[in-house]
């Protein structure tokens, strides 16, 4: 498999930008950064969340052209959330308090309702995101449905790495299923679209 270098560094350079932009902006000015994030690394997901709604739209049983793509884009966005946790922080000087998320998959029986929202979020959002070609649609999108996604995955991985591993099994288990799940709900949004 070839890697392509110009989408490796849209993706670190997009999600060093939005991990930057995280923890300065809320609401719309997050929407409007991420937007223009978008436009100005062009082709790049920047958010797990996008990158699980390509891998899981995409052609399923193309190891090298969707999984290893797209898995390699995820290494990059992480990459990049490194970078910016390091520069946020000036590489350990000021202490931010993190603290890991605990693994949410472990009480899914009494968070059901949860994994159902960021699903059907992912399938609604995943919709606006493909008819609508523009950034700016797909952001404020982003936007209204963010609270029911978790969007700040890849800051949360590099958060861990950063921090000698500190809660990494935790961090990494919700970093593949928050996607996952935004991912899925694209693939029945998907589905439910052609059937109709």
């Amino acid at each position: 498999m070839e890697i392509d270098k110009k989408v490796m560094m849209a993706e670190l350079g997009g999600a060093f930008t939005v991990s930057l932009a995280l923890g300065a902006l809320g609401g719309i000015e997050w929407a409007i950064a991420l937007a223009v994030v978008w436009m100005a690394f062009a082709g790049a997901h920047v958010l797990p969340v996008v990158t699980w709604c390509h891998m899981l739209t995409g052609d399923l049983s193309d190891g090298e052209g969707n999984w290893a793509a797209n898995g390699m884009r995820l290494v990059a966005q992480v990459i990049g959330a490194i970078l910016a946790v390091l520069c946020g922080t000036q590489f350990g000087e000021i202490e931010t308090g993190w603290a890991a998320t605990d693994m949410w998959i472990t009480d899914i029986a009494d968070g059901y309702w949860a994994v159902i929202w960021t699903i059907t979020a992912g399938a609604v959002w995943w919709q606006m995101h493909t008819r609508c070609d523009t950034p700016w649609v797909s952001a404020v999108g982003l936007l209204l449905l963010g609270g029911m996604m978790t969007l700040s995955g890849a800051t949360e991985m590099a958060a861990s790495i950063t921090s000698m591993g500190d809660g990494i099994v935790d961090t990494l288990v919700n970093w593949i299923l928050d996607g996952a799940m935004v991912g899925l709900g694209a693939l029945i949004g998907v589905k439910i679209d052609e059937a109709i």
